[in-house]
Order: C-alpha cells, then structure tokens, then sequence
C-alpha cells in the first residue's frame, strides 16, 4: 500500500498539497481493515494545528443518507411499512403538497412570483421513491424555481436551517417520472418517526449504532461534546489554481443545535464508525439486515425515464467517478435505495455493481460486492464538488485496487491478502 501512502500524502502536503487533512478507510469483507490512515492537518490554514487523526468527528452530511436508509430497510423487514406505500398516509405535511411549474411567457420561462404554477400530484409519493430520489423533491439550495417560490411565499426556512420545515416545499417533477437531488431520505427519516414513535437520534442509536459498536456518531454532538473526538476544522475553498494556500477555515452551513434529526443530512461521525456501517453491508447485512434485505438496498431501481434524467443533475464531480463522460450517457449508472450504482466495470477500478455515494463536505463511500471491498474517503472542504477532493479519491481507489491486484492471486470475493 505504499503507492496509496504516497497519494495521501501527496494531497495533503503542507506546501503543495489540495487539502489540509483526508482518512481513508479499506476493508475486505471478512471485516479485515487492509488500509487505514490520516494525513495533514485538523485545522485549515494553521501551521501549528496538530495532526489528523483517524477518530476526529466530521459533519458527514449527505453520508447520512445510508443509515437511514439501513433505517427504512429494518422497518420493511419488520412489516412495519412497504417500500411501495404512500408516505402521505404516514405523514401529515405531505398529504397536500403539489408540483411546481415554471409558467412559459412571451420571453420564455418565467420565474415571477405571479407565473409560478402549481398543479396536483397524480400518482403516489412511495418510500421507494423518496430513497431512489424519483419522488419529485429537490434541494432548494440547488433549485432557483423554488428559491422563487420560497421568496414569493415569504419563507424563510432553507436547505441548511436545521429543521424539517426546510424541506416543507413543492415537487418540481411528478413522482417516478424523472430523477433530482432532494429531501427524499430527510422525509423517510421522519417515516422512521412517525412509525417508531421516537426521534431518528433514538432509533438509530438503539437499532444501529449500539450494534456495531459505533460511540461517535450522532445528530447532537452539542450534546456530547464531552464523550466525543475533536471535530475537524471545515476548510473552504475560496481560489481555485492555488492548491492547499486556496483553503480558508470556514463554518459548518447545518444550523446547529439542529432542531430536527435530518435523515438526509444531519448526522455527525467519525471515520471509524462509518466504516463499520459499511462493514456490515458488505458481509450481508450482520446485526442489521437480513441479506436479502441488503441485496434490494444495493440493487439498480430506477425505470428508463428516471434513469435517463440522472447524470446532468449528478454534477460534473460525480460524473467523474461513475465514469460518465457526458450527460447522455444514461446506460452507465443507476440508482439504489442507497446511492449510485455503477452498471459496468470502471477499469482499474471498481467492479459493476458498484454503489457509492458522497456527503457535502465532499466526503465519499463505495461498497464494491464483487471485488469484496469498501472504502470510504472522509475529509471537510467546501463548496461540494471540490475538483481535487473528486482527483484524490479516484487515485486512492486506482492505488488501492492496484495493491489488492498485485497482493492477492485472485480478485473474487473475497479478496485475499
């Protein structure tokens, strides 16, 4: 693993590296850990801050989006809810909630407050949907159509604000007819709610995380900050062309203390006890999930129309690790309850089947099923997509598929060392 030593610390070079600090976690699926690292510094832009370490606590974001996932998943095992219900049933907020439209003018789309247009939901808004995120939801943060509604309405709860209330907006697209980035996994959280009769916080402390050992990872740390690691330091990139000099300290954008647990993006962790979560979806579900139930978590669930709608909202970044060269490429990729799924091999890299998915701070994860690894990349840059942050992670994965191929004399699960 020395050339992947070399690459992690290559990125992270004081003087000419990308980032301040990065973890890399590999595992087999035995549960054998076969790379494990820190590089660089806690804190961005501050010679003096002490070295990373493999237990500091991160806002993971969007990484979240797989524990509640695993979340929705033991509840179906339990009957306690189909993949096919109509949350509307379950939740309230939901009963009424419509499509918005851009109304077409004289001088093309319009997005006044007075030609905005409404219309009704025809089909089904399905658990299935709110995790594959073909239920019609879309981030605000991402989506002028409904900052315009958002101003026209006189809203003030956003993307980032902490509270359910953020994603209390209309649908942009009729559920399971197209493919959009959005709040389907934070409203799944709350069907965990709903049916639990408990906060998401309880749920998965009780339901995940005590089962894998995981001591670290909650949507409070304001209330553990006793019992937890330090937190790394958020660095943002303010310059692009100039490396690690481009990256300033900068907040996290989660309004805290969170009023809500956000099943999509709340949750605080280190890489430690992700990659224990990952562990065990890897080795068929162990004290989580029945195999069968992890099968479906990491099968391919989009139809044509959704699958074909999905790699321009993606973005650039993502493209790049899925191997999506251009927007029209549309037999590449597809989606899982849990994240992407890469429908081919990538060469040198990972195997079709492949699911992977990233959090905000540009953070990552991949279970490979075939190969017989998991790995997952943890760091904290701003803005999303960071370029570098996308050419690390791909030179990690091509170092440590390299390794495993010259150190092993097969590459079928599983991987031996």
């Amino acid at each position: 693993m020395d050339k992947v030593d070399r690459i992690l610390d290559q990125f992270t070079d004081p003087l000419t590296g990308s980032v301040h600090g990065a973890v890399f976690i590999a595992i087999d699926s035995s549960g054998k850990i076969i790379y494990h690292r820190a590089s660089g510094k806690a804190t961005p832009g501050d010679e003096r801050a002490s070295a990373l370490q493999t237990d500091a606590l991160y806002w993971v974001a969007s990484l979240t989006k797989l524990a509640t996932a695993v979340a929705v998943m033991q509840l179906v095992e339990r009957g306690m809810v189909s993949l096919e219900d109509d949350v509307r049933g379950i939740i309230p907020e939901l009963r009424d909630i419509q499509i918005l439209e851009d109304m077409k003018s004289d001088q093309g789309i319009s997005r006044e407050a007075n030609q905005l247009h409404l219309k009704p939901v025809q089909g089904k808004i399905t658990l299935r949907s709110l995790l594959c995120h073909t239920a019609g939801f879309v981030y605000d943060s991402s989506s002028p159509l409904l900052q315009a509604w958002s101003k026209s309405q006189g809203r003030t709860a956003y993307t980032f604000c902490g509270s359910i209330a953020g994603y209390q907006h209309p649908l942009l697209f009729e559920p399971d007819t197209s493919w959009g980035y959005g709040a389907g996994l934070d409203w799944a959280g709350q069907v965990v709610e709903r049916l639990t009769n408990s906060t998401l916080e309880e749920y998965m402390q009780t339901h995940i995380w005590s089962k894998l050992g995981a001591t670290s990872t909650t949507f409070h740390p304001e209330l553990h900050r006793a019992t937890l690691p330090p937190q790394m330091g958020m660095g943002h990139r303010v310059s692009v062309n100039q490396g690690i000099k481009s990256m300033k300290p900068g907040p996290v954008i989660l309004q805290q203390p969170a009023q809500d647990d956000l099943g999509g993006i709340g949750l605080f962790s280190t890489p430690m006890d992700f990659v224990k979560l990952l562990s065990a979806l890897l080795r068929g579900g162990d004290t989580l999930l029945a195999r069968d139930s992890v099968d479906h978590l990491l099968l391919p669930q989009l139809s044509d129309a959704s699958r074909e709608a999905m790699p321009r909202p993606l973005g650039a970044q993502m493209r790049r690790i899925l191997g999506i060269k251009d927007v029209g490429e549309t037999q590449l990729a597809d989606h899982a309850l849990t994240g992407t799924v890469a429908l081919k091999d990538i060469p040198g890299r990972r195997r079709a089947g492949t699911v992977n998915w990233s959090g905000l701070p540009n953070l990552h994860w991949w279970i490979d099923r075939q190969t017989g690894i998991a790995a997952t990349l943890f760091t904290q840059v701003m803005p999303p997509g960071d370029a570098a942050v996308t050419s690390l992670l791909i030179d990690l994965e091509e170092g440590l598929y390299a390794a495993l191929k010259e150190s092993a004399s097969q590459t079928k699960i599983p991987v031996k060392l």
